[in-house]
């Protein structure tokens, strides 16, 4: 009997640490600063990149949005809301953030 408990035991206790692995390695997004502080830099750069013009206030809207979306969790779908912003935060320029929009499903 112990060693049906000491099995039962120990297979409850794998799954609950394969539940946290997976949440910690797949479910935990990026800091909100991470994802819009590459957000703002991408689209410096476009903006320099068309106009030919530094851009030091123009992007305070665009990080104000960026950091409302980035740190509000969806209700449903949160593993898509957690790879839009791993995408975001990796993106290395503006046709990449388009991409993002475009991620539907794992």
């Amino acid at each position: 009997m112990k060693t049906a408990l000491k099995i039962v035991g120990g297979i409850i206790g794998a799954l609950v640490a394969a539940v946290a692995i997976f949440y910690i390695g797949w479910l935990s997004p990026p800091s909100a600063d991470a994802v819009c502080d590459n957000v703002e830099r991408v689209a410096k750069q476009e903006l320099k990149d068309q106009t030919g013009v530094e851009a030091k206030d123009a992007t305070k809207e665009l990080r104000d949005d960026c950091m409302q979306r980035a740190s509000k969790e969806p209700e449903f779908g949160r593993a898509i809301w957690v790879k839009r912003l791993r995408c975001m935060r990796d993106a290395p320029d503006m046709n990449g953030l388009k991409a993002c929009d475009d991620i539907k499903a794992l």
